[in-house]
């Protein structure tokens, strides 16, 4: 087995997670059983679950919770219904007495603003005066296409007349007017509201300054009967109910059906303020909202039957009220069973569970039952001999894929340094020493990468950064220094580490700047026993964003084409054999430029090259 290799397992979730394979075949049985199993009975004495005192005790205790439950919940649920549709009715009241204020306002406006126009003042004097029929005839059409522009442009106005009540004369926005021979024509009051014969009237008589004889007319502006509806259907906002629209001695302007008729006739029995309450008629309890009374004596009146509004929630009731029923009966009978059949077999079954929780996959339940808990229990001891199994078999199976993986990194590092190598020798083709030199150093290189070792120690693997450095020198400008204590010399690391971390600070580091030459290695012992590396520069080092996309990309499990091997490499290679605590980190250095650094727990390695 390779020392302290990483095994990638995944879990029955597909949950991905690494697995150290020094790792014995029970230790790693215990963590995955850890995961899949979880307490089923007290850990106090020999662990098996207390015996239940009295089945039945707890079975009434949890149907009267149930019932005050649900008894409680159809309390709620009524109140909270009759409180929200009270809310949204008195709401949709409100706004819709808003909507028919604001067109009384607009009327009245209206109004004012016709009685002091030019025009108007026109009419009359022609009137008055006398004047020709031809001047006449074109003031009166004037008149009559201000009317009809306003009857265009303002909604819920459905007519304007002008009337002279001496003369009896009319000029409409119509071409055929609806309040001649009306009862309204023997009641126009100035600035009043009237309503007659189910219409809705607006008067506002115009007032000369000049002579108190002459004929004043009224302007008469009639409410559209459509819309007055739709606010009636407005003010309304639930199924089953309706709307009033009253004025008077309570009598509707609309037609109403027989329901209608009983709230409207029960109206008139009682006095009723604005607000809401409900009232009893044949048919039953009825939530009424009643608004005030508008300016033009009207007055909307919403109702609704409280038993169609909280019919879902009595259908409910008796639907979750049956169902509970049964439900409740049928888990009477089924607790019996239980005691008498499940009961026990499920005590023998968890303890079984919890001794392989606890590590011990040689446990075998040897009674089998004969009932249904047969096949269960044969399946369980079936069980236990397949996962030792297979456990084995995978154990040695993610060995040998690591070994592969861990040999195919390796041979991904051998060309990227031989590319470097020969592009050295040939700047230095005209100088055979450092030729020679090179050359000596390149065939220690490859013996040190031929011979095949999964291991090697910090002693030699700093002596082989310490030759590439060597050769580095002899073309560049460069200084450097290893830190190292002895005592750490002959701990176990993995190959080739340092001299992608010291090439990457020579492209990246060094040669960016022209004043950069120096290369520091520091090797130490951690507080916690671990030794860490770093590798440093003295170059133009890196922002928080290029170290912040540098670590995102190292850290991907496949590398594009386009990207440098050496870093993206050797980090895989740390967290694939260590963990994800070796990962590469970075920080500024003691120059400004870039320190590139991991932590590893060589003790751990050492106890398994031990035992490899």
């Amino acid at each position: 087995m390779i020392a302290g290799q990483n095994a990638t397992r995944t879990g029955e979730c597909g949950t991905s997670y690494s697995v150290p394979l020094f790792l014995s075949s029970v230790d790693f049985v215990k963590k995955i059983r850890y995961t899949q199993y979880k307490l089923f009975f007290s850990k106090r004495g020999n662990g098996q679950m207390k015996r239940i005192n009295s089945i039945y005790r707890i079975f009434v205790f949890f149907l009267a919770i149930i019932v005050g439950s649900f008894l409680i919940l159809y309390w709620y649920s009524t109140v909270n219904l009759k409180t929200s549709l009270r809310r949204v009715a008195k709401i949709q009241m409100e706004y819709s007495y808003d909507q028919l204020e604001q067109k009384i306002k607009e009327i009245e406006l209206e109004a004012s603003s016709i009685l002091t126009r030019e025009e108007t003042k026109l009419l009359q004097v022609a009137i008055v005066d006398n004047e020709d029929i031809y001047s006449y005839v074109m003031k009166v059409k004037t008149m009559q296409e201000i009317f009809q522009e306003k009857q265009k442009t303002n909604s819920g106005m459905a007519e304007f007349d002008l009337y002279w009540p001496e003369e009896q004369r009319i000029v409409s926005s119509t071409t055929i007017t609806s309040i001649k021979g009306k009862k309204i024509l023997d009641q126009l009051q100035d600035n009043q509201w009237i309503i007659s014969e189910n219409e809705v009237y607006f008067c506002r008589q115009y007032v000369t300054k000049w002579d108190d004889d002459d004929d004043e007319p009224y302007l008469i502006i009639r409410m559209e009967r459509d819309w007055l509806y739709r606010i009636k259907n407005m003010a309304s906002g639930f199924s089953g109910g309706g709307t009033l629209c009253l004025f008077g001695d309570e009598e509707s302007l609309f037609p109403v059906d027989s329901e209608g008729m009983q709230i409207q006739n029960k109206m008139k029995e009682l006095t009723v303020e604005p607000g809401m309450q409900e009232i009893h008629v044949k048919r039953g309890h009825y939530q009424i909202v009643t608004s005030g009374i508008a300016r033009n004596g009207i007055s909307l009146v919403t109702y609704y039957p409280l038993s169609k509004m909280l019919l879902p929630v009595n259908n409910m009731t008796y639907i979750t009220g049956g169902l509970l029923s049964v439900a409740l009966l049928l888990g009477a009978l089924y607790l019996g069973m239980y005691d008498r059949n499940i009961l026990l077999q499920l005590n023998m079954l968890t303890y079984k569970l919890k001794r392989v929780e606890d590590g011990d996959l040689t446990t075998q339940i040897t009674e089998l039952p004969n009932n249904e808990f047969y096949y269960v229990f044969d399946q369980f001891n079936h069980m236990i001999v397949r996962m030792n199994e297979l456990f084995e078999e995978t154990l040695k199976e993610q060995e040998l894929r690591m070994q592969a993986e861990l040999e195919q990194l390796q041979l991904q590092i051998n060309p990227h340094f031989l590319y470097n190598s020969l592009s050295y020798i040939v700047t230095v083709a005209e100088q055979p020493d450092a030729v020679r030199s090179m050359a000596v150093h390149l065939s220690r290189y490859y013996r040190y990468c031929t011979q095949k070792k999964m291991i090697t120690t910090i002693k030699e693997e700093v002596s082989y950064a310490k030759s590439y450095l060597e050769i580095m020198s002899m073309r560049k400008r460069i200084r450097y220094s290893i830190d190292m204590p002895r005592d750490i010399g002959e701990l176990p690391i993995i190959p080739l580490i340092l001299e992608p971390l010291i090439e990457n600070a020579i492209e990246h580091g060094l040669e960016g700047c022209e004043s950069a030459k120096q290369i520091e290695i520091v090797i130490g012992w951690t507080s916690d026993h671990a030794v860490s590396f770093c590798v440093s520069d003295d170059g133009e080092g890196m922002t928080k964003e290029q170290v912040a996309a540098l670590r995102k990309r190292i850290s991907r499990k496949e590398r594009k084409e386009e990207e440098s091997v050496g870093l993206w490499n050797v980090n895989q290679r740390l967290i694939n054999y260590y963990s994800k605590s070796a990962a590469l980190g970075f920080r500024r250095s003691r120059w400004g430029g870039l320190t590139v650094y991991f932590t590893i727990q060589p003790e751990r390695k050492a106890e398994i090259k031990e035992g490899k």
